[in-house]
C-alpha cells in the first residue's frame, strides 16, 4: 500500500488467460480501486467510487505514425487507454446492460492478437535456446554460481515451451470456435 487513495498490487498473468485478468481489473473498480499505471506485475490503482467497468487487454505495438489513429479508434469505439506495459494495451470503459463489450469481435482479431504474442515468445525462446544448445558437450565452468544459472536457464526453456503450446492451443480453440473469451 502506498497511501490511503493509492496502491500497488504485485499480479502475473499469462497471455492465455488474459480474460482473467480483465475480470480481476473489473472487480478492484467495483470496489472502488481504478487501474492507473499498468507496470508488468505491478499495478498501480488510486482509490475512487465504485464503478462498473470492463477492461479489455490487446497486444498490440502501433508504430510510432500509427499510434495515435490506434488510439483513436478506441477512442471512438467508447474505450478509454489507461497504459501499456510491454506491448500490452490496457482499455476500459462504462459497463452497460448486456454482455460486456468486445474489443476482439472476431475469430480472426482474437486470433492475431496470441499470434502476436506467440511471436514474441517465439523469438525470446530462441534467444535463451541457442547459447544454452550450443554449450552442450563443451566444458563448463563449475561451481555453485554456474549450476544455478544452467538450471534457470532450464527453467526459463520449459516456462516458454509452456507458454508457446499453450497460445498454440488457444488459437486452435478459437480456430475450432470452442472458445469466446
Amino acid at each position: 500500500m502506498n497511501g490511503k487513495n493509492t496502491k500497488t498490487v504485485i499480479r502475473i498473468f499469462w497471455a492465455w488467460n488474459h480474460g482473467k485478468e480483465e475480470r480481476w481489473l473489473s472487480r478492484m473498480a467495483r470496489d472502488g480501486w481504478h487501474l492507473t499505471a499498468p507496470r508488468g506485475i505491478y499495478y498501480r490503482f488510486e482509490k475512487g467510487a465504485p464503478a462498473d467497468v470492463v477492461y479489455r487487454l490487446d497486444y498490440q505495438n502501433p508504430k510510432k505514425a500509427d499510434r495515435k489513429e490506434y488510439l483513436s479508434l478506441f477512442r471512438d469505439a467508447g474505450w478509454d487507454h489507461v497504459g501499456e506495459f510491454a506491448n500490452w494495451q490496457y482499455f476500459w470503459t462504462a459497463a452497460g446492460d448486456g454482455p460486456p463489450p468486445e474489443i476482439h469481435t472476431d475469430p480472426e482479431s482474437r486470433m492475431a492478437m496470441y499470434r502476436r504474442v506467440l511471436g514474441l515468445l517465439a523469438v525470446i525462446f530462441i534467444a535463451v535456446c541457442v547459447p544454452t544448445i550450443t554449450r552442450i558437450g563443451r566444458p563448463q565452468p563449475s561451481g555453485t554460481f554456474w549450476v544455478i544459472v544452467r538450471l534457470s536457464q532450464g527453467l526459463l526453456m520449459i516456462l516458454w515451451a509452456y507458454a508457446i503450446i499453450r497460445l498454440a492451443l488457444k488459437i486452435r480453440e478459437i480456430r475450432q470456435g470452442r472458445t469466446g473469451r
